[in-house]
């Protein structure tokens, strides 16, 4: 087939349409990527596909980059042979779509595509592999090939952010078939051990106290195999001992554990003390966790600020906990108080929660429903849909 190409933009652009960036995704998973990947810029997200945005373009053509979704069309080719009859030359032109063949990929990049992703699409795809080739913003790629961090913050006690990060673990770790760290910072009154019904490992303080003294053996002697794919790295220290964490030690440990793991969860301390702020510069998501209270609200506006402070907003996250429970604050109000919905909502899922507690069992054994809430988290952190249940199998960046 002769088809027309979709000329490479120019590096010039009028003021008028600069950084003015229209999106037309039939799906709100890809429509919140997008929103939070390319925040900042001048963006309006829209439901519907390549045919919604052809029509746009018979009119409006003021604009710097395109993202059209093409899923769901046999045969995309047409329909880019009239994107390509109503779309000036120098307009970006980036697809999402459901194909997730190579051959595919290729065919579509010798149009002059400026990218393609295959759903589902998450917030560190579109900031890794979209923002640079739209924006030429390079400040959110990530330079090391170390392992990824996530850290969970509870906003307020008993919000159940160890209970989220313990269950988050195993199913990161059964959805990619990766290693995965769960690391808990909280060395004196730790619950990740109890919850797991195991015993704390050695070390840890050591280490974070004295990096020269965590060697290539930390691991072994510090780490509790959960599974043959989860490890827990927690302590149980005296709670009247004078602790003297270091920063060089948390960075010490952090890197031992990416060297080893593919994720390192870690249920954090809060407040956090500035020893242990290189944990947060180095999550790729920070999931603040609350529940529908006062002080949860409040809290959560303060560690949302403390966050952004140390790594920047695009890494944080609001996780409303138990979204339903009666007495709550009604999510008219919460909304309200965090300014936009919760990022991700996981509802009360009943006193099953706490009997894997007592009972010293992950909750993923005991509530079925927890696995189903817990999905789309994983799909953010990790990019895998449970489609693609224990295969990663991005187009770009293989």
């Amino acid at each position: 087939m002769n088809m027309a190409v979709i000329t490479p933009p120019e590096e010039t652009t009028s003021i008028v349409t600069r950084n003015r960036i229209v999106c037309f995704v039939n799906d709100e998973v890809s429509a919140g990527a997008l929103s939070k990947g390319l925040e900042g810029s001048n963006l309006a997200v829209r439901h519907g596909t390549i045919r919604n945005a052809i029509k746009m373009l018979e009119t409006d053509t003021d604009l710097f980059a395109l993202v059209a979704d093409i899923s769901g069309i046999d045969d995309p080719f047409p329909e880019l042979e009239r994107l390509a009859g109503v779309c000036p030359p120098d307009v970006r032109v980036a697809l999402v779509g459901d194909n997730r063949e190579i051959t595919f990929y290729r065919e579509l990049m010798e149009l002059g595509l400026t990218e393609y992703l295959p759903k589902p699409l998450t917030r560190d795809i579109v900031l890794d592999q979209l923002r640079p080739k739209l924006l030429g913003d390079t400040s959110h790629v990530q330079a090391d090939r170390g392992g990824h961090v996530v850290s969970i913050c509870g906003a307020q006690g008993g919000a159940g952010a160890t209970s989220i990060a313990i269950n988050l673990a195993l199913q990161v770790a059964e959805t990619t078939k990766a290693k995965v760290a769960l690391l808990d910072l909280h060395l004196q009154g730790g619950e990740t051990a109890v919850m797991l019904g195991v015993r704390p490992g050695q070390g840890l303080r050591i280490a974070l106290e004295n990096p020269m003294r965590a060697d290539t053996l930390f691991i072994e002697r510090a780490a509790i195999e959960i599974n043959e794919r989860v490890s827990l790295i927690s302590a149980d220290e005296e709670l009247d001992a004078q602790l003297d964490i270091t920063e060089a030690g948390v960075r010490h440990v952090l890197g031992l554990l990416r060297q080893r793991f593919n994720y390192v969860i870690v249920d954090m301390p809060v407040p956090f003390p500035p020893s242990m702020h290189p944990v947060i510069s180095l999550s790729r998501h920070v999931l603040v966790l609350l529940e529908a209270e006062v002080t949860g609200l409040r809290n959560a506006h303060a560690l949302r600020t403390a966050v952004t402070n140390i790594a920047g907003k695009d890494r944080v996250f609001t996780l409303l906990n138990r979204a339903d429970r009666a007495g709550g604050l009604p999510r008219p109000t919460m909304v309200k108080a965090l300014g936009a919905e919760p990022d991700m909502v996981i509802p009360d899922l009943g006193r099953g929660m706490t009997q894997a507690v007592n009972l010293g069992i992950p909750a993923l054994k005991h509530v079925r429903r927890l696995r189903r809430h817990l999905a789309p988290i994983v799909r953010e952190i990790t990019g895998v849909g449970a489609e693609q249940k224990g295969r990663l199998r991005r187009l770009i960046g293989l």
